[in-house]
């Protein structure tokens, strides 16, 4: 199979393509992988992986993509690439409109063009808005409702997604994980930016009372996910992803704090990000029945990512 990956310089994509060969052979699957990227952030260009082809350009750009699909002739795309942090969309939204939804149609008008076999939209639990914190996790079958720029152009792309395969018979799997942590993330994100903000004496900017509940998964689970439902998945529906472990904002900084053996001190309570959602949590029955779930518990997870940012304190700069 040639798998298309669009987005593999980003946090969860480098990850998934530095490990490929391990999913190859996990699920013995004759993969070959090429990509897309743009390369818009400075990150993206340390998050560059030898052993695979990588094409330098922007989703939405059509020509551009045509010609992609046109020389790999992928049988299968993954669709990761996405403008994806919060805080950014909520400043300024145009960028994500043209990134995940125009982006999004000019993937899908690319996979009905050149018949496509499958198509995996890579999504997120943001879709569904938020819950209280004695609220049952959400279903696939929950009603979506999202609250902030970032998750309204994601469940629009799904949507584009779910119209494509009504009107056109595209085959589609949608993947809605919970929150990511590993190696390669940006550190505008929570877990990185707390331990470089302790490895470097720095305040650690917390967001109102810090309460906010996320569900964590590590992101090789979430990676070994995609390949598990690339291979088993059934066609046309939506999968959630997670670990069923949920840590408010404040209990995960301080948890990253024990591992290094310092930073409690560093805390620093800031005004809270507008419409900040208070809780995710979704129910991953429907995966585990085909066969998947995670590998990695939280604190090895966590132990792992916090030791690779030690070691790896380069990417911070």
């Amino acid at each position: 199979m040639n798998v298309l990956i669009t987005g593999s310089a980003g946090f969860i994509f480098s990850n998934f393509i530095n490990n490929f060969k391990l999913r190859v052979l996990k699920y013995k699957s004759n993969c070959e992988f090429v990509s897309v990227d743009k390369l818009l952030a400075p990150w993206n260009f340390t998050n560059l992986l030898p052993g695979h082809k990588l094409h330098i350009g922007d989703i939405a750009d059509e020509h551009f993509m045509d010609m992609v699909f046109k020389l790999e002739k992928p049988d299968i795309v993954i669709h990761g690439a996405a403008q994806s942090f919060v805080d950014d969309s909520i400043k300024q939204a145009r960028p994500f409109v043209h990134s995940n939804v125009l982006g999004t149609q000019t993937v899908v008008d690319m996979c009905l063009k050149y018949n496509i076999a499958k198509m995996i939209m890579v999504s997120t639990d943001e879709v569904y808005g938020q819950l209280k914190p004695d609220e049952k996790s959400w279903t696939e079958e929950s009603v979506i409702n999202p609250r902030n720029p970032y998750s309204a152009s994601k469940a629009a792309s799904e949507l584009i997604v779910k119209a494509a395969h009504e009107t056109h018979g595209l085959n589609y799997i949608i993947t809605r994980c919970c929150n990511n942590y590993g190696p390669r993330q940006p550190p505008r994100n929570l877990v990185p930016k707390v331990i470089t903000c302790i490895l470097n004496n720095k305040p650690i900017p917390i967001h109102g009372n810090g309460k906010q509940i996320r569900e964590w998964i590590y992101v090789e689970d979430h990676n070994l996910a995609i390949m598990h439902l690339l291979n088993h998945g059934k066609l046309n529906e939506t999968y959630n992803i997670g670990s069923g472990v949920e840590y408010t904002n404040l209990e995960m900084v301080k948890k990253i704090c024990n591992i290094l053996g310092k930073g409690e001190n560093l805390l620093s309570f800031i005004t809270d990000r507008p419409g900040h959602d208070q809780r995710y949590s979704v129910d991953c029955t429907k995966i585990k029945k085909t066969g998947w779930d995670f590998e990695y518990t939280f604190d090895k997870g966590l132990e792992k990512t916090v030791k690779w940012y030690v070691d790896n304190q380069w990417y911070f700069e």
